[in-house]
C-alpha cells in the first residue's frame, strides 16, 4: 500500500493578464477617488444653516401642498401636460426622422472603415453638445414663446442622441446576411434594404421610445424658458410661492410620466 501524497497548500500566482487587469482596476479606482476629492475641494459648499433655512422656507410648504394640493388648477395642469405630451411626440419624431439618415453616414462598417465615418460621428457629437435648454432659448428668440420652440429644441437635440445610438446599433449588426446577399450578386441597395434595415429597425424603434420618455421629462423643464408646455404655468406659480398649486402641477407631472413610462417600457420589451 503506497503512502498518500501530501496536499500542496501553496496558491499558484495569478496569470499575468489577471494581475495586469487587477492593477488597472486599482489604478482606475484611485484616479476616480482623487478626482472626487479634487472636485469636492474646489466646490464652494453651503453651510448647514443655509441649507436648513432654505429647506424650511421651500421644502416644508411644498410638502404641506402635496398633502393638500389646490384642485382648482387641476384642469389647467392636465391640459398643459397634454400639450407637453404632444410636444414630446413631435420633437421625438423630428429627431428620429433626421437621425435615421445621419446614422448611416456615421457607421464605419457600412462605409468601409472608421475613418470614413469620422465626419458623420463628429457632426452628431457637435449636435449633441448643445444643451436642450440653450437650444430652447435660441428657438424662443427665433420663433417666439410657445410649443414650436420646445419641439424644435427637443428635435435638434434628439438628432445627436438618436444618431449616435442608431450608428452604434448599425455597427453591431451581424455581417452574415450582408455577405450572403453580396455573394448572391446583390448590390448596395439590396444589402441595405434586406440585410441592414431588418436588423436595426427593432432596436431603432426601442431607442426612439426611450428618447420619447426623456423628451417628455425635459419638455416640462423647457417650458420654464418659454418653450411651451406645463413648464410655463409651473414656473409662474413657483415665482409667487403658490405651493398648493405647484403641488398639483407636480402630482400631474409625476403620475402622467409614470403611466407613460410603464406603457413605453412594456412596448420596448416586446420590440427587442
Amino acid at each position: 500500500m503506497s503512502a498518500a501524497r501530501p496536499v500542496s497548500t501553496v496558491i499558484p500566482p495569478a496569470p499575468a493578464h489577471v494581475r495586469r487587469n487587477r492593477a488597472m482596476l486599482i489604478a482606475g479606482i484611485a484616479v476616480l477617488v482623487a478626482l472626487f476629492v479634487l472636485a469636492i475641494a474646489t466646490m464652494s459648499l453651503p453651510t448647514w444653516s443655509r441649507v436648513a433655512s432654505g429647506l424650511q422656507r421651500n421644502a416644508l410648504p411644498l410638502l404641506r401642498g402635496l398633502v393638500r394640493p389646490e384642485t382648482k388648477v387641476f384642469e389647467l395642469a392636465w391640459n398643459s401636460m397634454v400639450v407637453t405630451f404632444f410636444m414630446a411626440i413631435l420633437g421625438t419624431a423630428l429627431g428620429a426622422l433626421l437621425a435615421f439618415p445621419l446614422s448611416f453616414i456615421a457607421a464605419g462598417n457600412l462605409l468601409g472603415g472608421t475613418r470614413w465615418a469620422l465626419p458623420g460621428k463628429a457632426l452628431l457629437v457637435a449636435v449633441r453638445t448643445f444643451p436642450e435648454i440653450v437650444l430652447a432659448v435660441i428657438f424662443v428668440a427665433a420663433a417666439g414663446p410657445g410649443p414650436t420652440a420646445g419641439i424644435m429644441a427637443m428635435g435638434i437635440h434628439s438628432i445627436g442622441y438618436l444618431g449616435k445610438v442608431f450608428s452604434d446599433v448599425i455597427e453591431g449588426i451581424d455581417q452574415g446576411p450582408m455577405e450572403a446577399i453580396r455573394a448572391a450578386g446583390g448590390n448596395q441597395l439590396h444589402t441595405f434594404l434586406f440585410a441592414v434595415v431588418p436588423q436595426v429597425l427593432p432596436e431603432f424603434a426601442s431607442n426612439v421610445l426611450y428618447r420619447f420618455e426623456i423628451n417628455l421629462r425635459s419638455a416640462a423643464v423647457l417650458g420654464m424658458v418659454g418653450a411651451g408646455g406645463i413648464g410655463l404655468p409651473l414656473i409662474q406659480r413657483l415665482q409667487f410661492r403658490r405651493w398648493a398649486e405647484v403641488s398639483m402641477f407636480l402630482i400631474v407631472i409625476v403620475v402622467f410620466i409614470i403611466v407613460v413610462d410603464a406603457l413605453s417600457s412594456r412596448v420596448r420589451r416586446r420590440l427587442v
